[in-house]
């Protein structure tokens, strides 16, 4: 910058001189074209004296320029303004005298000071290690194709490496894994099967090389086939390199950012390459143009982040370049900011107004123009990755929208139909053109419910209507939202639910069907339980009869021979007694069981320790010579049926009570404890524990059967019914009952009366 500073300071009298004879040169009679010229270069100088460090030139030549400027737009004469215009140059030449010194040393250090500061808050710059940049991989047929897909990938900061030219099934690869490889999706299959492989090898290796494909193909079948490739983009061509650097960009965020790049457009050469070299000290690249007539083609091939331009220019002003610039579709987006001494606000106002997005009043302050230049590159940076990812979100969309298997259709408020998939069109069995023919109110048979009010959403069955007059049945959603254009537009999906219809018919008519067997069969079980209980109150009355029978003869046959019956006869008929005695209680126990099945349970809270003190009590007073030790756990609460526990209770304890009855001192407990069930949560076991005969465990299989009995009747009395009837008693509780014992040394009966508490609040 100091070269330039002093090659410029070098050329400034000459310029001085140049502009001086430039206003000797005007008439008194109006001439267009030297007035133009003189302008053109007071607005140089004032412009650029500033920037190179002399300010004083700059205010001269600013007022020389708006002297002119008046004379030009009032077509006046400049000589009218001659007094004015000499005591400006004048100024001028005492301008060129007066700056320099320590004001221009200053100056230097402000700009390279600036330029320091501002990069280090900006992007870093690159290094000069080409190595140090991202790899991509190009895989393209037609040679020159491939050559200009490198030199643009190029200038956005990668590598380059061919696969292959020609292209061959033995691709030659890279010195290095590649960050990603960009490939015609149209090559042959060997030659993708090779590629195939190679990014298998290189992903077997510990590095995922992604594949972008492109094609002259914007059809669903080509980008399917990009798809089922494996392909992480596509893009048609010609190819967007803009588009196709974000993902790349994207794809290869490991590595560095790439920098911002500026493209000055100036006709004063020194001062655009000081303006360079302001923004490559920051990190940025720049390129100098000085014709605008050569900025299309540097648009293309350079592909920069900003553009910056003065206004005055010959042959095509700032204004005219920034309006053509922005008449061609793929730079609309890219920022363009005027650097000019223009001080005319409609001037300005109409840079702006012609696609400008900021205007810099000459002379420029180094930490101004970056400070500028790095939000605007930024700024395009981020509009340009936030439009590549809308367009691929458009792009999976679409497919999305072409491939489904439901049927969609995009309305407008009214109900007229903007597009249908090929599921929709299947589905109606129209085309396209006939649904948006028939429209929303033709399509469906109320299509008031999916043209609601915006903030409605609707979903539910809807018949639909067929070309043919046919009719389907549809499970709809629909929802509306605003277009870009702020149109109100209406998604509409539908699924065929012909099928699930008669499904659903199927399962409510086997329901039917099983309902009414269920009706049957439960008829069928009521009358079978009558006939059952019926059978049981004939069984009572017919068995008990020949029991009292056979009782009473064998009562008078023993009194008929009571004189000469000898001991034999008298135990013959002491065991029919007993055996009728016998068959009388286990067919009264047999009824008793039997009628449990049929008694309602009706739950209420029962004082089970007072229950089990009343019949230990009772047991205590039939047989008074017993010693018995009894211990009743308090207080025993219980929600159960009062009859059906008293009932269970009395069986327990009635075997406990005998099968003590060959201990010395016998022992009873009733207790209860709380348990912890794995899953289920916790219960109250209530336990009857007794010191009696017990039994052997490996029968206790057979402990609730009905007339199971583990002992000999002559050990222990019994009818063997007990067990069954507390088992059933239990079980109507929905609880559970089970013992633990060992010969000889008494048993344990554990039972339950309701199900396991899920709610578990903590141990017990």
């Amino acid at each position: 910058m100091q070269q330039q500073r002093a090659a410029y300071a070098e050329g400034l009298p000459a310029k001085i001189a140049a502009l001086q004879a430039a206003v000797g040169e005007l008439g008194e009679h109006d001439n267009p074209s030297a007035l133009d010229t003189a302008r053109a270069q007071a607005h140089k100088l004032a412009g650029s004296g500033g920037t190179f460090g002399f300010p004083a030139v700059s205010r001269a030549a600013a007022r020389i320029e708006s002297i002119l400027s008046r004379s030009r737009d009032a077509r006046v004469p400049p000589q009218a303004e001659s007094n004015a215009l000499q005591l400006c140059l004048r100024a001028l030449e005492a301008a060129l005298a007066s700056d320099g010194g320590a004001e221009d040393a200053s100056s230097d250090l402000a700009v390279a000071a600036a330029a320091r500061t501002v990069a280090g808050a900006g992007t870093s710059p690159p290094s000069s290690a080409s190595g140090t940049s991202p790899l991509v991989c190009v895989l393209e047929p037609d040679d020159a194709m491939a050559q200009a897909l490198v030199r643009q990938l190029s200038l956005g900061g990668y590598r380059c490496f061919l696969l292959g030219q020609p292209l061959s099934a033995a691709l030659a690869p890279p010195p290095e894994p590649p960050a990603a490889v960009v490939a015609n999706v149209g090559l042959s299959p060997p030659v993708l099967s090779a590629l195939r492989g190679m990014t298998q090898t290189w992903a077997e290796g510990g590095t995922e090389v992604p594949v972008i494909f492109m094609s002259g193909g914007t059809d669903f079948q080509t980008r399917l086939q990009a798809v089922q490739a494996g392909g992480a983009g596509y893009f048609p061509a010609p190819v967007d390199v803009s588009a196709l650097t974000a993902l790349l960009d994207h794809l290869t965020s490991g590595e560095p950012a790439r920098p911002y790049r500026v493209l000055l457009v100036d006709d004063d050469q020194a001062l655009a390459e000081l303006y360079a070299g302001v923004l490559e000290s920051a990190g940025l690249e720049t390129l100098v143009v000085t014709d605008p007539r050569q900025v299309m083609a540097s648009l293309v091939d350079f592909q920069p982040d900003l553009l910056t331009c003065d206004i005055h220019m010959p042959q095509c002003s700032g204004i005219e370049l920034a309006a053509l610039i922005r008449q061609q579709a793929q730079f609309v987006r890219l920022p363009i900011v005027f650097l000019s001494a223009e001080t005319s606000l409609s001037r300005q106002a109409l840079a702006l107004k012609q696609g400008g997005d900021d205007f810099i009043i000459k002379p420029v302050a180094p930490a101004v123009l970056i400070s500028v230049a790095q939000s605007r590159a930024r700024r395009y940076r981020s509009l340009v990755a936030a439009e590549d990812t809308l367009r691929i979100s458009e792009e999976r969309l679409r497919m999305v929208f072409e491939t489904s298997l439901d049927g969609f259709i995009q309305a407008l408020a009214d109900g007229t139909v903007v597009s249908a998939n090929p599921s929709a069109c299947a589905l109606f069995r129209m085309t396209e053109a006939q649904i948006k023919a028939a429209g929303v109110n033709g399509l469906f048979d109320r299509a008031g419910p999916l043209l609601g009010h915006p903030a409605d959403k609707f979903r539910g069955e809807l018949d639909c209507l067929r070309a043919d007059g046919s009719r389907f049945p549809a499970e709809v959603s629909s929802s509306q939202h605003l277009s870009s254009e702020g149109d109100v537009q209406v998604s509409v999906v539908l699924r065929d639910i012909t099928e699930r219809q008669l499904a659903e018919q199927q399962i409510l008519q086997l329901n039917t069907e099983l309902e009414a067997r269920v009706e049957q069969r439960t008829a069928e079980l009521r009358e079978a339980n009558q006939e059952l209980q019926a059978f049981s109150h004939s069984l009572a009355h017919d068995l008990r009869q020949p029991y009292i029978a056979i009782s009473g003869l064998t009562h008078l046959l023993e009194r008929e021979l009571s004189g000469g019956t000898s001991e034999r006869g008298k135990h013959y008929l002491a065991r029919i007694r007993a055996g009728v005695g016998q068959m009388n209680e286990r067919t009264d126990s047999l009824l008793a069981l039997a009628q449990l099945s049929r008694t309602q349970t009706r739950r209420e809270v029962v004082d089970l320790s007072a229950m089990a003190s009343e019949l230990l009590h009772t047991l205590a007073q039939q047989e008074p010579e017993r010693t018995v030790s009894v211990r009743v756990q308090q207080p025993l609460q219980v929600q159960a049926d009062a009859a059906l526990l008293r009932h269970l209770l009395h069986i327990l304890l009635g075997n406990a009570w005998k099968f003590t009855s060959r201990q010395a001192t016998a022992e009873i407990t009733v207790g209860a404890e709380l348990r912890l069930v794995e899953g289920s949560g916790r219960e109250t076991v209530f336990f009857v524990k007794d010191n009696g005969a017990g039994f052997d465990m490996a029968y206790a299989d057979k402990l609730f059967g009905a007339f199971q009995r583990l002992h000999a009747p002559a050990e222990f009395a019994g009818a063997g019914v007990g067990l069954a009837t507390a088992r059933r008693i239990v079980t109507r509780h929905a609880g559970r009952i089970w013992a633990t014992s060992s010969p000889g040394e008494g048993a344990v009966f554990y039972f339950t009366l309701d199900k396991p508490v899920l709610d578990i609040s903590g141990p017990p």
